[in-house]
């Protein structure tokens, strides 16, 4: 054989290979993430999950593409699709579970990303689990402090047990708010049955609030639709947002869910129980690029600063002093490992883990 047929084969083959990897020779790792069925839009989970891959293209150099799934039955197609021209896919969401499982098995060497649940455990899928309840609970002990009405509620986008966890969070605070005031405030819980319903999430806030609910915690697209509620009554009531501004209280509240949603509607909004996904993925990203990645199980919360609440820029006046003493040192306890505070990944049943809950005692002193 000729050496100029040699070497245009080894150039061939090179070049394939290099298409096959695009991490190869120097080239920048492709990182493609596939949207839950909610998709981009939602100010919260899917778009934090979008943010944490422009994060790593910008500070790593990865180069980073997005594929949104609008039903279930599109995530197994999306993840081929992903998996075929990546080197890295992120996936978003507790429903992604068996689909990920499946088509990581199938590409050994593509590297995959699952947050929000936890996959088969393979040397290639490293899932990432937030404690986000305990955001939600330092959420609920600030909207049992501020509320007017003695009543505050929750919009579940839907009710898997990742979303459950943030209900059973925020409930635990509202009931570590009241046994230690003497209150009574009630928590109402709605599910909306979908990720991607505004309309549903604002009717299902509009009957909260037609029930003496003042404050209501949401998330998704669904959740956009309750804070949509929240401004609208607001306005009938004549509290614009430039009213808040300059200084009125609002008769109704909103509390977000995953990325910091305080300035939708600033000065409406209260708080939001944080799910920082943008990070997690940033990290995980970045522990492929630098040969520290291990597939796996990791569950991350506030000591690993995963989750938390807002500093609530807009409204920290509306809340007293006494509640933020209590999240304080609530914080605290979490960072130093309470198990009370620990609250778990995924919950089933809202209302009996709230029944059960123990409020610490070290949280009893600080009013004392």
């Amino acid at each position: 054989m000729k050496r100029r047929t040699v070497v245009g084969i080894l150039v061939l083959v090179l070049a394939l290979f290099s298409l096959s990897s695009g991490a190869a020779f120097g080239e920048p790792l492709r990182v493609i993430l596939v949207t839950d069925i909610g998709g981009l839009g939602d100010k919260g989970f899917n778009d934090g999950g979008w943010l944490g891959v422009q994060m790593a293209e910008k500070e790593l150099g990865v180069t980073g593409n997005v594929i949104q799934s609008f039903q279930q039955t599109d995530f197994i197609p999306n993840l081929t699709t992903a998996a075929r021209q990546a080197d890295v896919v992120v996936a978003l969401g507790f429903l992604m579970v068996d689909a990920i499982s499946e088509v990581a098995a199938r590409f050994p060497d593509v590297k995959f990303i699952l947050v929000d649940s936890v996959a088969e455990d393979l040397p290639n899928l490293a899932s990432y689990e937030i404690r986000a309840g305990q955001g939600a609970y330092l959420a609920g002990i600030v909207a049992a402090a501020v509320t007017q009405t003695g009543r505050v509620g929750m919009v579940e986008p839907m009710s898997i047990p990742p979303v459950i966890a943030f209900t059973a969070g925020y409930g635990a605070g509202i009931k570590t708010w009241n046994e230690l005031t003497g209150s009574n405030v009630e928590l109402v819980v709605k599910d909306a049955g979908a990720f991607n319903d505004p309309a549903r999430g604002k009717a299902l806030a509009l009957s909260m609030i037609g029930q003496n609910v003042d404050i209501m915690m949401s998330g998704a697209n669904t959740g956009l639709g309750v804070f949509q509620a929240v401004k609208e009554k607001n306005d009938e009531e004549g509290i614009t947002l430039e009213a808040v501004a300059a200084g009125t209280r609002p008769k109704y509240l909103g509390i977000g869910l995953d990325l910091d949603q305080d300035d939708i509607y600033p000065g409406m909004m209260l708080t939001s129980a944080l799910k920082n996904v943008p990070e997690v993925i940033f990290g995980a990203i970045k522990s492929i690029q630098d040969g520290t990645f291990a597939g796996g199980h990791y569950a991350v919360g506030i000591q690993e600063d995963a989750t938390g609440i807002t500093d609530m820029r807009y409204t920290k006046h509306l809340v007293p002093d006494e509640a933020v003493a209590v999240v304080e040192k609530a914080i605290e306890l979490m960072r130093a490992g309470n198990k009370e505070l620990e609250i778990p990944l995924a919950v089933d049943n809202a209302e009996k883990f709230i029944e059960d809950f123990k409020v610490p005692e070290e949280l009893r002193s600080v009013l004392q």
